[in-house]
């Protein structure tokens, strides 16, 4: 038998952690729902008889990124109780199996089924007030424009992965709170990022001219002289973020592997 991984093996895990906490996932599940139906009922009343394809993007991106940050950052926390760390980590099974069980279902299990719920929610409630005389729009998601002909989707499937990758480390990293923590450490993360952007733009960039700092590291620049818009911008900058976020995010990923092999030892 192999002692990396096993099919079998590896089934009975996902398994045997399916059925320890199924109670727990239909309580999420219904919070899920119940936050969704909430946040689309605020986004109709809201606005003049109307729900449109913004709003809904709104919500969509709010519930999915956030539950996967609360769902991912609690996924390794059984392994940070006395008790029932060491049950964990006596189960029968390799370090490895015990990490890409905890991967899958945190990004494969997940992913799958708040898609679902959300789009559930969202058919039951937009039925309601398209009855009501509402204007529902069709939904637009990742299909909005950025910088001309570059599309939304590889920025924010990266954003999503990179949420995953954060939230997985911190779930093995904090012993209390890790929801709390992991949402105050990208807090912090995006806030430093600002800041450092800020103070290399006013360095090397002209004084006289009016910039303002990408979101993203590597995206193109927008800057304002005499009134006049300039944009500047590194060849081939989308495989250069392409390559940054594949390496930041394997790198959390490798690291999280790690983090659980030390619990081991």
């Amino acid at each position: 038998m192999n002692q990396v991984f096993d099919w079998g093996r590896f089934s009975r895990l996902v398994g045997s952690h399916f059925r320890n906490n199924v109670k727990t996932l239909i309580i999420s599940g219904l919070v899920f729902m119940g936050v969704t139906a909430v946040l689309f009922m605020l986004v109709a009343l809201s606005q003049q008889k109307a729900v449109n394809a913004s709003s809904q993007s709104f919500v969509y991106f709010a519930i999915i990124y956030s539950g996967l940050l609360i769902f991912t950052a609690g996924v390794f926390q059984a392994y940070q109780r006395p008790r029932e760390g060491m049950f964990q980590l006596m189960l029968p099974a390799s370090g490895f199996e015990k990490f890409l069980a905890g991967w899958v279902l945190s990004f494969v299990g997940y992913t799958i089924c708040a898609n679902l719920l959300f789009f559930a929610v969202r058919f039951v409630v937009l039925r309601y007030y398209s009855g009501q005389g509402y204007e529902v729009s069709g939904f637009q998601g990742f299909d909005e424009r950025l910088y001309e002909d570059i599309s939304m989707a590889p920025i924010g499937v990266m954003l999503y992965l990179f949420i995953h990758a954060l939230a997985l480390y911190c779930s093995l990293v904090f012993r209390k709170q890790a929801v709390l923590k992991t949402a105050l450490t990208l807090f912090l993360a995006t806030w430093v990022y600002r800041i450092v952007s800020s103070v290399l733009f006013n360095v090397f960039l002209q004084p006289d001219a009016k910039q303002q700092a990408p979101l993203l590291p590597l995206t193109p620049v927008l800057l304002l002289k005499d009134g006049v818009y300039y944009g500047v911008n590194i060849p081939g900058w989308p495989y250069w973020l392409l390559a940054l976020a594949i390496a930041v995010i394997g790198l959390l990923w490798v690291a999280s592997y790690h983090k659980l092999r030390e619990k081991e030892a």
